[in-house]
């Protein structure tokens, strides 16, 4: 089954005007009334000295990585644990230390932050996932078993945390999993950076760098509560805006470890470029971890924590179709204009039968999803399936084949359902070996009323002006052969800007070609669009339509393997401009 639906519509971000959040206060999450064994303190009264009664030495060695899906993921996966880890024990850097808080239930958790240069000196930052809570409290250097006083650099009570509004666990969203939070002086009036030095935020420069990494892992994993280091080298996370990095050790409570450029070991300080976060919350296992790249975004926080903003905003994120994680479940894509706006709007069926509608806003985004049918039996059974226009009504008709044969015709699909049905071929028909279909222009009409099929001996067929009484003209385009036995995915549209249509194949050893003016006259003049490969391969679902401005069906949607979803606006005889509309399946 696919991930649940809040999955997707949290990572969707859609609507206009501003998000926008408060600036966490170190006590603003405890409960008004609460009867729990956490002191109440008031903003004023929680500084170094009641952060030291609270956070004795038992609370903070109880304290656990926060429950999240990824640090949930470090912290059940020992035995994914790289046989070639990287990491080493480690000393500690002043700069780095463990930042503790409690959540709303009131327990403990613990993450890694560390010391960033700014005006006030009184700077540290940590991960976004890491922003909600109550009780802050920073350890630089921590040491197992020691109270605060005993604490090499103090333990210094976190005044405010600040985060982007619109970070969320998947999706671009993840790309903002940083934070930063002000630490109020201690009990002397000095800053933090004043006892520990600084490190220095620094734009990420590109995606392959060598880097240190420190962080402190939960009890669980380093029974000492003992700093890790690992120095590696850097990739991109597909998809993200993310650094990857492969090194093991890095378990819960790691989140929020700074990513270290030119890390001096005399000093033991560096250029940060990023810190353990992103997508899902920062890695798939202890050995694969995540980054955000640091771009103006950042830069941004940084300036609100600065100056002490009341309130962090952001314009939404721009719209988007939900995570690699869902989408690897897409089995069928179809396109047609089913709002009627005159703009391309994309209709899915995925596998556990559920039919969902996704409106196109004609700039190659979608404006949300309606469900027209639940997961179901009965929709599992399609196995091809086009949009057109067969009726000549106001709204797009969908064609689907079923498994045993039967094809059958929805006229007008909307927003609000599928209407009549229409049988076009009956159960047992020959149409139980038509192994793709798709609907375009191939007769220099209007309507986009045509239809392409091609059936598992090979041959190719094309159906004129069909409409509600069934299949009447028929062309053979290619006789029954081995060659187009091996066409993996076709798609109808208009990518030369002729008055017929043309076909997009994909091919199953990755070649992908246009065949130019497909019509009752001939299959059309082929061109190569692509060598075979191994990367369309991967391919699985494909579809096309006017998507963008442009007004032609020319935009390529296409499904991956990996749950990614692009669109390659404007294509001709050569693939258009390339529109992440789903991130790939974090790996």
């Amino acid at each position: 089954m696919r991930i649940s639906r809040w999955a997707r519509a949290v990572a969707m971000g859609v609507g206009g005007g501003f998000l926008a959040v408060s600036a966490t206060t170190a006590t603003a999450a405890t409960p008004v009334g609460d009867s729990r064994a956490v002191p109440k303190e008031s903003d004023a009264a929680w500084g170094a000295a009641a952060a030291a009664r609270f956070w004795t030495a038992d609370r903070m060695e109880a304290a656990t990585p926060l429950r999240s899906s990824v640090e949930t993921a470090r912290g059940v996966r020992a035995s994914v644990a790289s046989a070639a880890r990287a990491q080493t024990d480690y000393e500690g850097s002043k700069t780095i230390g463990v930042l503790y808080f409690v959540d709303k239930g009131m327990a403990k958790h613990n993450c890694t932050a560390s010391v960033v240069h700014s005006p006030k000196g009184n700077l540290i930052l940590t991960a976004g996932h890491c922003g909600n809570g109550d009780k802050y409290a920073f350890v630089p250097q921590y040491r197992t078993g020691k109270t605060p006083a005993q604490q090499p650099h103090g333990i210094w009570a976190v005044d405010r945390v600040f985060k982007d509004p619109r970070r969320t666990d998947h999706g671009p969203g993840s790309d903002l999993d940083f934070a930063f939070a002000t630490v109020k002086p201690d009990e002397h009036g000095r800053q933090v950076e004043d006892r520990t030095g600084a490190n220095t935020l620094t734009r990420t420069p590109r995606y392959d760098l060598s880097v240190t990494v420190i962080g402190y892992p939960s009890a669980r994993h380093a029974p000492k509560d003992q700093a890790i280091k690992c120095r590696t080298k850097t990739t991109r996370l597909t998809g993200y805006k993310q650094l990857r990095m492969k090194c093991g050790g890095f378990f819960g409570g790691t989140s929020g470890s700074p990513w270290l450029m030119d890390f001096d070991d005399r000093t033991k300080t560096g250029k940060v470029v990023g810190n353990l976060g992103g997508a899902g919350g920062g890695g798939a296992t202890d050995s694969v971890s995540y980054a955000p790249f640091y771009d103006d975004e950042v830069f941004k926080l940084y300036d609100d924590a600065v100056r002490d903003a009341a309130v962090v905003e952001r314009p939404p994120l721009p719209a988007t179709l939900g995570t690699g994680e869902t989408w690897q479940h897409t089995k069928h894509m179809a396109t047609g204009d089913y709002t009627g706006d005159g703009k391309a709007d994309l209709l899915v069926v995925w596998t556990d039968g559920e039919v969902t509608l996704h409106p196109g806003n004609g700039k190659g985004g979608f404006t949300g999803e309606r469900r027209l049918k639940k997961p179901n039996a009965t929709w599992k059974h399609a196995t091809a399936l086009t949009g057109g226009d067969f009726t000549g009504g106001a709204l797009s008709d969908l064609m689907v084949r079923w498994s045993d044969g039967e094809v059958t015709l929805y006229p007008d699909v909307s927003a609000s359902g599928f209407g009549t049905e229409t049988k076009l071929a009956a159960a047992g028909s020959r149409w139980k070996k038509a192994a793709q279909l798709t609907a375009g222009r191939f007769g220099g009409g209007n309507k986009t009323d045509d239809v392409v099929v091609r059936w598992t001996d090979g041959e190719v067929s094309l159906y004129s002006d069909v409409d509600g009484r069934g299949f009447k003209k028929k062309t053979r385009l290619h006789k029954p052969g081995a060659t187009w036995k091996r066409t993996a995915l076709l798609t109808g549209g208009d990518f030369t800007g002729t008055a017929l249509g043309d076909l997009f194949v994909r091919w199953s050893d990755g070649e992908r070609t246009v065949h130019k003016d497909v019509s009752p006259a001939g299959p059309g003049t082929k061109t190569r669009m692509g060598a075979p490969g191994a990367l369309w391969k991967h391919a699985k679902v494909m579809t096309a339509g006017a998507y963008t401005a442009g007004g032609r069906p020319d935009d390529l949607i296409v499904r991956w393997s990996d749950g990614e979803v692009s669109l390659y606006a404007d294509t001709t005889a050569k693939l258009g401009r390339e529109v992440t509309l789903v991130p790939p399946k974090v790996s």
